[in-house]
């Protein structure tokens, strides 16, 4: 326990240092946190509104009108009448208080969905950057050979003139040679590709190295972090408020109302003034249908709750798995390395003395080659699955 809170309170500094600064470079590159930022602003101004027009829901009438009497004892036999009320419609129950919570969900949701978000981009970008990585070593390997095997190809040559190797035998190695350098160019052109990519995440950043061999968290701290199971959770409560938002639309609310009639009827006793309560009780048998609908469907998204925990469990065992595989396989191999090594440097010598033939001495370069390729490609698939489920099983995704 103490060596993992050791690791997380060095998380930042560690070897990780490289690989978050770079993907936190990305993250604000593409103003994933503002575009969050803003639509919380936004969220936040719209709980407000609804809370100010539960009880300030203001209204105005104002209307004026013309009487014309043969009885009235004016000159004109007509007056008019100026009525204005004011009303106030207040939610004093609780009515409206859903449309508060579903916003509130709704915050919750869309932060989760920046966390799968999160989540994804980082994955992409570990996974580039690890080919990168990987593809680099391998062409240094490549490179070394072509060095190392073109100056067989200049002792060959002086042999040739000596009358001690065919022409037809230095004109193979050439050959071959010029193959080996072909995938050295294509190689080049791969980096430089994948090296532009990752420069429109980043810009600013260098391509940093992957060299995290070891898990430092358990598989129970990765499933404690797992969005799109909270985002179904999430779903499923909204649900569940907008049913109970469609059940209580039976809630009365209250009208107050404050009138003024100003009468210039002769006959009249003077001006009126008024104020009422009244009383708004909607009957609507249909909400109550379409509650039951949001209950069934909220129902159906907790269902999905196990089915999203199996599957996130999936993804920690194909990232565990691939690196164990990954180890076991790199424990063989290093093991045999050496002698792959010397079997080279053996061949090298038989084939300059014309001991073995151009084909051996290829076959045996050939393997060499590739047993050194495929320790760099295990060593590149441990370190990017420990990386994988270290960054996410510590939460430092999210951040």
């Amino acid at each position: 326990m103490l060596k993992k809170i050791v690791f997380i309170s060095l998380f930042g500094v560690s070897a990780f240092a490289d690989i978050t600064s770079f993907y936190h470079s990305a993250l604000k590159n593409l103003e994933y946190n503002k575009n969050y930022t803003l639509y919380e602003k936004a969220n936040q101004t719209s709980q407000s509104a609804i809370t100010y027009s539960k009880y300030a829901n203001f209204s105005a009438d104002a209307a004026y009108s013309k009487t014309y009497a043969k009885l009235l004892p004016s000159a004109s036999g007509s007056f008019g009448t100026t009525d204005i009320s004011l009303h106030d419609t207040m939610d004093l129950f609780g009515k409206n208080d859903y449309k508060i919570q579903a916003l509130r969900l709704n915050t919750k949701v869309k932060r989760s969905r920046l966390n799968l978000k999160k989540e994804q981009l980082f994955i992409a970008l570990a996974n580039i950057i690890s080919l990168y990585n990987k593809t680099a070593l391998q062409l240094k390997i490549r490179q070394e050979l072509y060095n190392k095997q073109y100056k067989i190809y200049e002792k060959l040559e002086t042999l040739e003139k000596n009358g001690d190797v065919t022409e037809l035998n230095l004109l193979r190695f050439k050959n071959t040679l010029t193959t080996l350098q072909t995938s050295i160019v294509s190689m080049k052109q791969e980096l430089f590709k994948m090296k532009a990519q990752l420069s429109l995440y980043a810009p600013d950043q260098s391509i940093p190295k992957l060299t995290q061999t070891k898990m430092f968290f358990t598989k129970k701290d990765f499933l404690l972090h797992n969005p799109q199971a909270k985002i179904n959770k999430l779903d499923a409560q909204k649900l569940l408020s907008q049913s109970k938002g469609m059940n209580n639309s039976y809630i009365p609310t209250i009208d107050f109302a404050a009138a003024y009639q100003k009468l210039d009827d002769p006959t009249s006793y003077g001006d009126n003034h008024s104020f009422g309560v009244a009383l708004h009780l909607p009957l609507n048998g249909g909400n109550f249908k379409e509650a039951e609908a949001l209950k069934v469907a909220a129902l159906s998204k907790e269902t999905k709750s196990t089915e999203y925990k199996i599957q996130r469990e999936r993804e920690y065992i194909s990232y565990y798995q691939a690196y164990k595989n990954a180890k076991k396989q790199l424990e063989v191999l290093e093991q045999s390395q050496k002698d792959f090594e010397k079997s080279e440097a053996t061949i090298q010598k038989a084939y300059l003395k014309q001991y073995v033939d151009f084909n051996t001495y290829l076959q045996v370069l050939q393997q060499a080659l590739d047993v050194k390729n495929h320790i760099v490609a295990l060593k590149n698939k441990m370190q990017l699955e420990a990386t994988i489920i270290n960054t996410i099983a510590s939460g430092k995704v999210y951040e």
